[in-house]
């Protein structure tokens, strides 16, 4: 047998590797569903950006739906009550486009339905109007604020907004339950187009989600500060002119929004965190609204929001991680606490 008679032929190999090669026909369906999968998370990172153009829209329409002193005399009522009919009808038009992407709702449908037949009654009473005013455009319920933020919580299994909902008065209060529960549901943000991860295990993973468009210094200033860490599951979306972010096990999940003051240049950092593991390190948290301590008692359902400012870009990523670090985890409770004092 000679050399060629050992060796397979060189069509016999080609037909071999074109034998493991993937069809042609399985190629381009793969490429197809992967331009399909992107093309589904570019159009839900847009209907979330849309979701914050709009909800700023609405809440500046609140502003300037106040009736201003000469609105409540004469013709002037008439001329108010026109322009609150019209700014219902605007609010209800944006508040339809975003129950459709993000809160579908027949309840506050039909609160907005009601707002306007109240808004009509109301006629030309200036006393009708400001009251029509302030109770279905403005207003704000502690206790029903205090619901939303109850349920309204990223990996809560039992997470129910039926109630708060039901309570809903005011086109104030469906912003906060609507805002509240897309910035506190790791699936619609773990659902948008991701634009960088790190390799950490599941315990330890960074995203940073958004869109070539939508990067932002701040948003890729903290995730490049935190893809080293040790630190727990976070998620990080970049918008144009906010960051968003997600922290699991901070706190039970720690929300922040991230955003700059366009008149003193500052940043400013929104947190919620949603389980109080332990009171004496949450009351050291900058800018928070103190949370009471109760001896005896056990306050991880309750929860706690606050505010602070950084003044240079420059210093967010470091002053954001600082603060992430602070927040306390169930390791950092009590009666883990003695625990691990018992058994030292």
């Amino acid at each position: 047998m000679n050399e060629y008679e050992k060796q397979p032929s060189s069509s016999a190999n080609n037909s071999n590797i074109l034998s493991k090669m993937p069809s042609f026909k399985k190629w381009r369906e793969k490429l197809a569903k992967k331009s399909e999968i992107v093309s589904e998370e570019n159009e839900r990172f847009d209907a979330f950006v849309d979701f914050f153009k709009r909800d700023n829209d609405i809440k500046k329409s609140l502003v300037e739906l106040s009736p201003k002193e000469q609105e409540l005399y004469g013709d002037g009522a008439v001329e108010y009550s026109d322009r609150l009919y019209d700014g219902i009808r605007d609010i209800s038009r944006n508040m339809a486009i975003i129950m459709r992407n993000f809160y579908q709702s027949d309840t506050l449908e039909q609160r907005l339905e009601q707002i306007k037949t109240d808004v009509v009654e109301a006629g030309a009473n200036p006393e009708r109007l400001k009251q029509t005013y302030q109770k279905d455009f403005v207003a704000m319920d502690p206790d029903f604020s205090d619901g939303v933020r109850k349920e309204a919580i990223g990996y809560y299994y039992r997470k129910d907004l039926s109630g708060p909902e039901k309570k809903v008065r005011s086109i104030n209060e469906m912003l906060h339950l609507i805002h509240s529960s897309i910035v506190n549901d790791e699936a619609i943000l773990q659902s948008l187009p991701v634009l960088k991860a790190n390799d950490g295990e599941y315990d330890n993973q960074i995203k940073l989600y958004g869109t070539e468009a939508s990067r932002n210094p701040v948003a890729e200033g903290i995730f490049d500060r935190l893809k080293g860490s040790d630190g727990a599951y976070t998620d990080i979306v970049s918008l144009p002119d906010r960051t968003l972010m997600m922290v699991r096990d901070r706190g039970h999940a720690l929300t922040m929004d991230i955003g700059k003051d366009a008149e003193s240049g500052k940043y400013f950092v929104d947190y919620f965190v949603p389980k109080i593991c332990n009171v004496d390190m949450v009351n050291k948290l900058p800018g928070v609204r103190h949370v009471k301590k109760k001896e005896g008692v056990d306050q991880v359902r309750e929860f706690t929001t606050g505010t602070f400012d950084i003044e240079k870009e420059g210093d967010v990523a470091d002053e954001v991680v600082g603060f992430i670090n602070m927040v306390p985890t169930d390791d950092d409770m009590p009666y883990i606490q003695n625990l691990k004092k018992g058994t030292d």
